[in-house]
C-alpha cells in the first residue's frame, strides 16, 4: 500500500468515524462528555492521568523548577532566535549569493507537500507522538511543581497526525505568579529541544548505538531503495540488501562506493556483489548513464552498511532506526523553534503575552503583541511560498 492509497483509507474511515461519533453524541451518551469529533479532528479529554501527572511534578517539584527556570532563558532565546532564523532565511531566498543558501521550510501534509513511503510515515508518525506526548507532559509537570492545578488531560488525532494535551486550570493559571506562567508556557518547547540534542549525538554516534546488534565497522553500502527501470531494479536488488564489492574491489563505506562509480562509464559491465541475509551472491549488470555525473550508474539509494552479528537480525533495521533517530532530530528541533514564534495557538504567543503584561498601558501592550504576532505569521508564510516555489 503506497501513502496515497493509505490516505484515501484514512479519509474513508474518518467519515464513519465521525458520523458514527455525532450519531452518539446526540443521542446524549455518556461517551459525549469525554470525546469530541469535528471533520478530521477526534479529542478524547479524561482527568484519570491528572493525580499521576500532579504527583510527579509535586514530588520532584526541585528537578521541575529548575527545568522551569531553565524553560524561561530558552523560551526568550528561542522566541528571538526564531524571529530571527526566519527573517535571515528570507533574505537568503531574495539574495543567496550575499546572505548564504536558504533552508526550505515546508510544513508536513501527508499527500501534498510530502509524499514519503509508507514505512518512513510510520516513523515519522511514532516521532510526532513522542513528540507531543513529552511536550505537553513537561506542561503538566512544571505546572503542578508551580501549584497551578490541571483541568484535564487527553488525547487526539488531526487527520494521521496524533497529538496530546494537558489542559490547564484557567481561574489557577490566571492567579500564578508571572515567572510560573512563563515557566510553563517555555516547558514544552524547551523538552522538544532536549530531544532534537539527544537524538542528534545519537545520529553522530550512531555505530555505538546499534553495537548491540551490528558491527561498529561499515562493510558496504546498504540499498534503501531502488531507482524504477534502472539497472538495480531490473535484477532485483531489495531494501536491505548491502553492496559489499564491485568487479571484485571491496566496498566499505558511501565514500568507496561514490568513488568507485566515479571512475566507471556508461555501458560498463560491473560484477556487483550483493549481501542478503548474511549470505554473498554475485549479479552482473550493465551500468546506465547518471544523467548528473556522466558517470556509471546502478540506481539504487545507499547508507553506510553494518553487518549484524546474527541471520536473525534483519539487515534493513539499522536503516529504521537511523531514518527514526534522523526524524526525531528535525522534529524535535522544528517543534522547539517554530512552537515559540509568538503566533496564536503556539506557546510563543502565550509566553510573550506575558512578558508583554508588565506594560500597564492596555493600548501599547495589545498593539506590540499584535504587531509582533501579524509580523511573525506574515514571515512564516512568506518562508514556506518561496519554499514551495523553488
Amino acid at each position: 500500500m503506497d501513502v496515497l492509497t493509505f490516505l484515501f483509507v484514512i479519509t474513508f474511515v474518518w467519515l464513519l468515524v465521525y458520523l458514527v461519533l455525532s450519531f452518539i453524541k446526540n443521542k446524549k451518551s455518556k461517551i459525549s462528555n469525554v470525546v469530541d469529533v469535528y471533520p478530521f479532528l477526534l479529542l478524547i479529554k479524561t482527568k484519570k492521568f491528572n493525580n499521576s501527572i500532579v504527583k510527579e511534578g509535586k514530588k520532584r517539584s526541585k528537578i521541575w523548577n529548575v527545568m522551569g527556570e531553565l524553560s524561561i532563558i530558552y523560551g526568550i532565546s528561542s522566541l528571538l532566535y526564531a524571529i530571527f532564523f526566519f527573517i535571515k532565511n528570507l533574505l537568503s531566498f531574495l539574495f543567496p549569493s550575499k546572505v548564504g543558501i536558504a533552508s526550505p521550510v515546508i510544513p508536513l501534509i501527508f499527500g501534498i507537500t510530502f509524499n514519503p513511503p509508507l514505512d518512513q510515515l510510520v516513523i515519522i508518525l511514532i516521532v510526532i507522538v513522542i513528540a507531543v506526548v513529552t511536550h505537553e507532559l513537561f506542561h503538566g509537570l512544571v505546572a503542578s511543581s508551580s501549584n497551578i492545578d490541571l483541568k484535564s488531560t487527553g488525547a487526539g488525532v488531526v487527520y494521521v497526525i496524533p497529538m496530546a494535551f494537558v489542559e490547564l486550570d484557567e481561574s489557577s493559571l490566571e492567579k500564578a505568579p508571572k515567572k510560573s506562567k512563563l515557566k510553563v508556557y517555555g516547558a514544552g518547547s524547551f523538552i522538544n529541544l532536549l530531544e532534537g540534542i539527544l537524538f542528534l549525538i545519537l545520529i553522530i554516534s550512531f555505530p555505538l548505538v546499534i553495537a548491540w546488534g551490528f558491527s561498529t565497522s561499515p562493510s558496504g553500502v546498504l540499498i534503501v531503495s531502488t531507482v524504477p527501470n534502472s539497472p538495480a531494479a531490473m535484477h532485483g536488488f531489495q531494501q536491505g540488501d548491502a553492496i559489499i564489492a564491485i568487479n571484485g574491489t571491496s566496498i566499505r563505506d558511501m565514500n568507496s562506493f561514490t568513488n568507485y562509480l566515479s571512475h566507471t562509464k556508461p555501458g560498463q559491465t560491473a560484477i556487483i556483489t550483493i549481501e542478503r541475509d548474511l549470505q554473498d551472491f554475485n549479479v552482473t549488470l550493465v551500468l546506465a548513464k547518471n544523467n548528473y555525473t556522466n558517470t556509471g550508474f546502478i540506481g539504487v539509494s545507499t547508507i553506510n552498511y553494518y553487518k549484524p552479528y546474527f541471520s536473525f537480525i534483519p539487515q534493513i533495521l539499522q536503516y529504521y532506526i537511523y531514518t527514526f533517530l534522523a526524524w526525531g532530530s528535525v522534529i524535535f528541533f522544528s517543534l522547539a523553534i517554530i512552537n515559540m514564534l509568538p503566533i496564536p495557538m503556539l506557546d510563543g504567543d502565550k509566553f510573550l503575552g506575558e512578558i508583554l503584561s508588565s506594560i500597564k498601558n492596555q493600548n501599547i501592550r495589545n498593539t506590540v503583541l499584535n504587531l509582533s504576532r501579524s509580523f511573525s505569521l506574515l514571515i512564516l508564510i512568506i518562508n514556506i511560498l518561496f519554499s514551495i516555489h523553488i
